[in-house]
């Protein structure tokens, strides 16, 4: 399904009932993440099937919306996942639990696989949120390690929970899906 979305080509709904558009997201997902080679807790809270490079989420895609963005080629360049349903928690592989209040989600992932430019990304993250709050939606919540925390802070982000688990820190954090976040604020995560 594609979202009106006139100043950003290629932004649409991931048709999760199609096997082969679930294909391309997963394996741009993997792309977006195989640079870093993740070890440790990114291994745990996603499910890495190596042999087909690809990842998912723990959470059903019935219980997800996924945002894609394509290239001109229709390949996968961006991606973020939403858990709407929360009857499963993908941040609770970590020990967090959510608020119980309404108007909340989980953000499961927001990756780049290719060229990493923040205008860009700026630009998928409005019409996302824009489609979230439409929704009824008013705050996201998910988790990060330290190193993007600066990042998110600058946009709105708090850092509202932190665990440590295996000798490493993570975090957290509460998306407001309704920041006006065109222009970084300058300050760092909140607390």
């Amino acid at each position: 399904m594609r979202i009106a979305a006139p100043t950003l080509a290629g932004f649409e709904v991931l048709d999760t009932s199609d096997p082969g558009a679930v294909l391309a997201y997963e394996q741009a997902f993997y792309a977006a993440f195989e640079p870093i080679r993740p070890a440790g807790l990114l291994r745990h809270l996603w499910n890495w099937d190596d042999a087909a490079r690809r990842i998912a989420a723990p959470v059903p895609y019935a219980d997800q919306v996924v945002y894609v963005l394509r290239d001109a080629g229709g390949k996968v360049r961006r991606g973020l996942a939403v858990n709407l349903a929360l009857r499963t928690v993908q941040a609770a592989r970590f020990g967090f639990t959510l608020p119980e209040e309404s108007g909340i989600a989980e953000m499961l992932t927001f990756f780049a696989a290719g060229p990493h430019d923040l205008r860009g990304a700026l630009r998928f993250r409005r019409a996302c949120y824009a489609d979230l709050r439409a929704r009824g939606l008013r705050y996201g919540y998910g988790t990060a390690r330290r190193r993007p925390l600066p990042a998110y802070g600058r946009f709105g982000t708090a850092v509202v929970g932190e665990r440590r688990i295996e000798d490493e820190a993570r975090y957290l954090l509460r998306f407001d899906l309704e920041a006006d976040f065109s222009r970084p604020s300058g300050t760092g995560a909140g607390g």
